[in-house]
C-alpha cells in the first residue's frame, strides 16, 4: 500500500466523522479532544484543507481554551485538546492560540512540582499518560521554558512506578486493579489502557529532547511494551479486550489496536523500533482497522467508554477510535509502502 494509498483510506474516515460531527454539538471533552489530535496529525500528510478548517473554526468556537472542570483542574483528560490547540498555534504563531493553553499548563505543572507522595498523584490512571504528557513536552519545545517537561517526567514517573507491572511490561489502569484477576485467574490489563499509554509515550517522546537525562528511560520503557504487545497481538491484528485473557472478551477491539498501529509505526519511522520485527505487527493491526469499518466509514468494534476489558459490539463506535485511526494513518503514511495482509474476520456481537 502506497502513502497515497494509505492518505485516502484516513480521507475516508475522515470525511466520515466530518459529516457526522456537522449534526452534533461541538465538545473538547476528552473523547473528542482525541479526535481532534488525530484531525491534527492527518492534516499534515493530507493535501484537503478540510481537517485543519475543522480544527481552527472548532478553536475559535472555544476560545482555544481549554475546559476547565470546577472540581478538577489539573484533571488530564481536560487538557487532551491542547494537544491539538499547541499544533494549530505553531501553523501560524497566532497567540490567542497558545496562551489559554500554556496558562493552564502552567498552573498544572506548579501543581504537580508541590505533590508530596504517591497517594496524590495528579495522574492516577493509566490513561492520562495519554491525555496530558505530550501537551507539555510540546509547549516547552514551543516555549523554550523547562517547567513544563520537568513537570511532565516527575509526574511520568511516579504513575509509572505506581501502575507498571515490571514483570509483565503492561500498566494497570490505576491502584485499584493491582490485585484484581479476571475469572480465568489472569491479571487484568485493559487493552486501551495500555494503547493510550503506548500511544502516549510515542507523542511525548517527540518532544523530549535527545540529550534529556530521563529520555533513555523511555525509550527502555517503549521498547519494553512494544515487545509485549506485538507477542499479544491476535491472530486478525488486533488485541482483545484483556491482554491476559483473551478469552474474557474473544472479540476484536479496534480502539486499543489503532493506538498500537499508531506507536507501532511511529517507533519505526523515529528509529526506535526494528522494522523487520515490527512492521508486520503494524501492517496486521492497519488491515484489521481498515476491516473494521462500518457502512458509514466510521471506525467499528471499538469497546465503548469505560476503564476495564468489557465486550465489544461490531457496531460500536466513537470519537476517540476516529482519533487513533487517523494517527495510526498519519503515522503509516510515512512507512510506506506497507504490505496488506488479507483482510482479517473480526469478531464481536453485531451489535443494535
Amino acid at each position: 500500500m502506497s502513502r497515497d494509498q494509505i492518505i485516502a483510506e484516513g480521507e475516508k474516515v475522515a470525511d466520515a466523522q466530518l459529516a457526522e460531527l456537522a449534526e452534533e454539538k461541538p465538545d473538547i471533552g476528552w473523547i473528542a479532544a482525541v479526535m481532534w489530535a488525530g484531525y491534527a496529525d492527518f492534516s499534515h500528510v493530507s493535501a484537503k484543507r478540510d481537517y485543519a478548517d475543522a480544527i481552527v473554526k472548532m478553536g475559535s468556537d472555544f476560545q482555544w481554551t481549554p475546559w476547565l472542570r470546577p472540581n478538577g483542574p489539573d484533571h488530564a483528560d481536560d487538557l487532551c485538546i491542547c494537544q491539538t490547540f499547541l499544533d494549530a498555534y505553531e501553523t501560524n504563531k497566532d497567540p490567542a492560540r497558545l496562551d489559554p493553553a500554556e496558562r493552564r499548563l502552567a498552573a498544572v505543572s506548579d501543581h504537580i512540582e508541590k505533590e508530596e507522595s504517591a497517594d496524590d498523584l495528579t495522574w492516577w490512571w493509566c490513561d492520562a499518560l495519554f491525555m496530558a504528557p505530550a501537551a507539555h513536552g510540546r509547549l516547552t519545545a514551543i516555549t523554550r521554558d523547562p517547567k513544563y517537561l520537568d513537570a511532565m517526567n516527575k509526574e511520568w514517573w511516579r504513575t509509572t512506578g505506581l501502575l507498571y507491572d515490571k514483570e509483565e511490561h503492561l500498566f494497570y489502569r490505576d491502584k485499584s486493579y493491582l490485585d484484581k484477576k479476571t475469572a480465568n485467574g489472569k491479571k487484568v490489563f485493559w487493552t486501551r489502557g495500555n494503547g493510550w499509554v503506548f500511544a502516549g509515550l510515542a507523542r511525548t517522546l517527540t518532544y523530549i529532547p535527545q540529550d534529556y537525562p530521563d529520555r533513555p528511560r523511555y525509550i527502555a520503557l517503549f521498547k519494553e511494551m512494544a515487545a509485549k504487545l506485538a507477542s499479544l497481538q491476535q491472530a486478525d491484528g488486533t488485541w482483545r479486550p484483556s491482554l491476559l485473557d483473551p478469552d474474557e472478551f474473544p472479540d476484536s477491539e479496534t480502539s486499543g489496536t489503532a493506538l498500537d498501529c499508531f506507536a507501532f509505526a511511529w517507533g519505526i519511522d523515529n528509529g526506535i523500533l526494528d522494522r523487520a520485527t515490527y512492521v508486520g505487527v503494524a501492517e496486521k493491526a492497519w488491515s484489521a482497522l481498515l476491516a473494521s469499518r462500518r457502512p458509514d466509514g466510521l471506525p467499528g468494534y471499538v469497546q465503548q467508554v469505560g476503564g476495564a476489558p468489557a465486550a465489544v459490539t461490531a457496531t460500536g463506535t466513537q470519537l476517540y477510535a476516529t482519533g487513533a485511526f487517523l494517527m495510526a494513518a498519519s503515522e503509516l503514511s510515512m512507512l510506506a509502502p506497507i504490505a496488506i495482509p488479507p483482510a482479517p474476520h473480526l469478531t464481536a456481537s453485531p451489535g443494535p
